[in-house]
Parts: C-alpha cells; sequence; structure tokens
C-alpha cells in the first residue's frame, strides 16, 4: 500500500500573486500579502483602498514580477 503525502509547503513563488500597497504616511510600496490566483489577489487589492479605517492610497498586483493590475483610492 502507498502512502498519500499532503505538502504544507506554500505553492512556487511563480504561481503566487503579490500585492502591494502604497502607505500615504511615507510614500513606499510595502508587500502586504499573496493571492493564490489573481481573483483573490484582485479582492484583497480592492478592500485595501476602500476600508473605511485607515486605507491604502493604492495597491498594485504583480505576478511572476509584471505588473497586472492596480488599484486606487478615489478622491472625495
Amino acid at each position: 500500500m502507498g502512502h498519500h503525502h499532503t505538502p504544507c509547503t506554500p505553492r512556487p513563488a511563480r504561481q503566487l500573486f503579490e500585492i502591494t500597497a502604497l502607505d500615504a504616511a511615507d510614500e513606499r510600496w510595502h508587500t502586504i500579502g499573496w493571492g493564490v490566483d489573481q481573483a483573490q489577489a484582485e479582492t484583497v487589492a480592492q478592500e485595501c483602498v476602500t476600508r473605511p479605517v485607515s486605507p491604502y492610497r493604492a495597491a498594485r498586483i504583480r505576478h511572476d514580477g509584471h505588473l497586472i493590475a492596480e488599484h486606487r483610492r478615489l478622491a472625495l
């Protein structure tokens, strides 16, 4: 009988979508997380620029080093 092994390590980085955000306090981009697919990354990026408390000015999504999308906070 064979044994079934479930990996406990994350997917390779090239399969992840990096989410960076522009901090209004210091005007620098910071990695705030990773998405396992583009839809998840888009959701996180949109939430971080629309959240009611301390929203980021902008959020970017990169995949394999390439810019995929950018979300910006709407000016009031």
